[in-house]
């Protein structure tokens, strides 16, 4: 009977190497083939859980977001706290410069040009003077107000030539409307005051006096100027009006 049990003892041990063997082989596997989704997960996980961003950090992160949306410079990667809002350009108004004159209580409806001013010898003093338009046409002083904005606004025209375009103009009474177009805007004017005042061999003092109507004014107005009476140059005669109550 003992050597009966002493028989068996190599088949017992072959076994329970057997068993070992097939289990580590077993782990080495299972490891292989659990390691890319164990992996996988890990790297989703942080390794320590953020903090909530805080007020201060939304507010950095949205104004260097904007400061790029408009063209900022983006050498340096520090945003800042100064808010620069987006914008749209607006378009700067372009002087209304009067191209057309209608007066209907005369029957005149005439264009509008700009006329420059040169200097001449009145009394052996230089003096300023305006040029005229050749045709049937009233001149805008260049160096005058445009139409809309505070100051004087004037318009000179013959009396006798080139069209006559000024010949009825002494006709005006106060009240009578004036409208002055800009690229086809209307200004509205209603006359506030007829003058006409000695010109032709006055001394030089006179007609600086004279000139004074047709310098700048803080106020709005519309200033027309002409020879008086028709055919004569004796006179000026001057015409002022103001921007109508609708």
């Amino acid at each position: 009977m003992q050597d009966r049990g002493v028989n068996h003892r190599p088949w017992r041990g072959s076994v329970v190497k057997a068993l070992i063997g097939g289990g580590v082989l077993l782990l080495l596997v299972g490891g292989f083939l659990i390691y890319p989704y164990a992996s996988s997960r890990l790297a989703d996980v942080p390794a320590t859980p953020a903090a909530a961003p805080s007020r201060k950090a939304l507010i950095m992160a949205a104004t260097a977001t904007e400061a790029l949306a408009i063209g900022a410079p983006t050498a340096s990667p520090v945003p800042t706290l100064v808010y620069a809002p987006t914008f749209t350009p607006t378009a700067t108004a372009l002087p209304a410069i009067p191209d057309r004159i209608v007066i209907s209580v005369i029957g005149l409806d005439a264009p509008v040009v700009p006329v420059a001013k040169t200097m001449i010898e009145v009394y052996g003093q230089e003096q300023p003077t305006w040029s005229l338009p050749e045709v049937r046409a009233a001149g805008w002083h260049e160096t005058s107000a445009p139409l809309g904005v505070p100051g004087n606004t004037v318009l000179n025209g013959h009396n006798t030539s080139h069209g006559e375009v000024f010949r009825d103009l002494y006709t005006l009474k106060e009240g009578d409307e004036i409208v002055v177009y800009a690229d086809e805007v209307a200004y509205t004017y209603a006359v506030t005051e007829t003058l006409i005042l000695p010109e032709a061999g006055q001394p030089i003092e006179v007609r600086i006096e004279n000139a004074r109507y047709i310098q700048p004014t803080s106020d709005e107005r519309l200033t027309l100027v002409t020879c008086h009476p028709y055919g004569s140059l004796r006179n000026r005669l001057i015409v002022i009006a103001r921007p109508a109550e609708h």
